[in-house]
């Protein structure tokens, strides 16, 4: 054949050993991405693999072939797994198992059975079976990182592509028997090609998959509020990078009363369960497209896109009165807590959101000095 088959099979040992090591490196510094620690166990398993082909190709004892073929259907087994621990943040142990089992068993009857070359052509078509259903997994979540997860999933098409073409060789040159020789094709060749540039492509690729899920990670947290998971100020204020409003953008200011004296009679951890509670009642009062924010300490925003004057004092009045029927718990006593808000909308084809918001906290204001618990507009037509 055209190819070195042992240069070749050392070159995927190598870049096995290479992948392994980069993915549990990066394990090591980010131990909350235990997907990485099950990938770097597959690409172990690969390599292990790899050395049993190679034990077979020096001694031709079928025994190797068999032990390569299971090591190899597992590890793209456990590759599955790793998928939906990066998915969904579990590892689907019945799954993998079935995979495991379903994939091994034929090819450890056949081996057992004497049929040493059908063995082997099933360990290749339950590799490229496993790999094609991985494949697909990966295609379906591509949203993700469009680019890099989408380049995965091709090179385990890929890779089925080379394994079906053994499968079709060895159905050819050896259906049942390998009689005594190693079987060293052209197929098998582009085999180990294929998956030395896939070894090295998929690495790269789920360390930069990984690398963009922490950068994503890390702006979604420095644009939220860690107490109340609500939007904070910056993320307001990158949602309008202009620094203007549409026309018709309602824009409520909510002030939690005497929430001080609350917070200092009954503890720090009462007032960080009234913000929580707070929060959870206007998510849960808000249309989808409204944005909530917590501004700081008990004061919170509501920007109302597409809506009107009444439509955000309506809103405003109903989570007033809501949060005044609410009680919250301080050492088995029920303690209440009122709101004030101010209310202001964008009149003009484009408005500043500090002008916007300065005009609420003056309707605050005037809540405030009129007795708290209201709702409150000013009447100036600035913004």
């Amino acid at each position: 054949m055209g190819f070195d088959y042992n240069s070749l099979l050392m070159a995927s040992g190598a870049a096995g050993a290479a992948l392994c090591f980069t993915l549990m490196s990066s394990w090591l510094r980010q131990r909350t991405s235990p997907f990485l620690l099950t990938w770097a166990l597959c690409i172990a398993v690969i390599v292990a693999a790899v050395i049993a082909f190679a034990a077979l190709h020096v001694t031709s004892a079928s025994v190797y072939a068999m032990i390569a073929g299971v090591l190899l259907v597992s590890a793209f087994s456990i590759s599955y797994g790793g998928f939906t621990q990066f998915s969904t943040g579990r590892f689907a142990f019945r799954t993998v198992a079935l995979l495991v089992i379903g994939t091994a068993a034929p090819i450890i009857v056949t081996n057992a059975l004497g049929y040493d070359g059908l063995s082997y052509l099933l360990t290749n078509l339950m590799s490229g079976l496993v790999l094609f259903f991985c494949g697909y997994h990966y295609w379906t979540v591509r949203y993700e990182s469009p680019g890099p997860i989408t380049a995965i999933a091709v090179l385990h098409w890929m890779l089925v592509v080379t394994f079906l073409l053994c499968v079709i060789v060895l159905a050819i040159e050896a259906p049942l028997y390998f009689e005594e020789r190693v079987l060293d094709t052209w197929a098998e060749g582009l085999n180990l090609m294929v998956a030395v540039i896939a070894l090295s492509g998929i690495g790269g690729l789920f360390v930069t998959v990984h690398q963009e899920r922490i950068s994503r990670r890390h702006r979604d947290a420095s644009l939220s509020d860690p107490l109340t998971g609500l939007n904070n100020r910056r993320a307001l204020f990158e949602r309008f990078p202009s620094g203007q409003v549409p026309q018709g953008c309602g824009l409520i200011v909510l002030d939690l009363d005497n929430f001080k004296s609350l917070n200092d009679e009954h503890g720090h951890a009462f007032g960080d369960a009234v913000l929580r509670s707070f929060a959870t009642m206007i998510e849960e009062n808000c249309r989808e497209e409204d944005i909530a924010v917590r501004l700081g300490g008990e004061e919170f925003v509501l920007l109302l896109p597409e809506s009107s004057l009444t439509e955000a004092i309506a809103l405003a009045e109903r989570i007033r009165g809501t949060m005044g029927r609410m009680t919250h718990s301080a050492e088995g006593q029920l303690v209440s807590c009122t709101v004030s808000a101010g209310v202001a909308l964008a009149e003009k084809g484009q408005t500043s959101l500090d002008s916007l918001i300065r005009k609420a906290d003056n309707a605050l204001y005037l809540s405030k000095r009129s007795g708290r618990n209201r709702v409150s507009q000013t009447t100036s037509s600035a913004a």
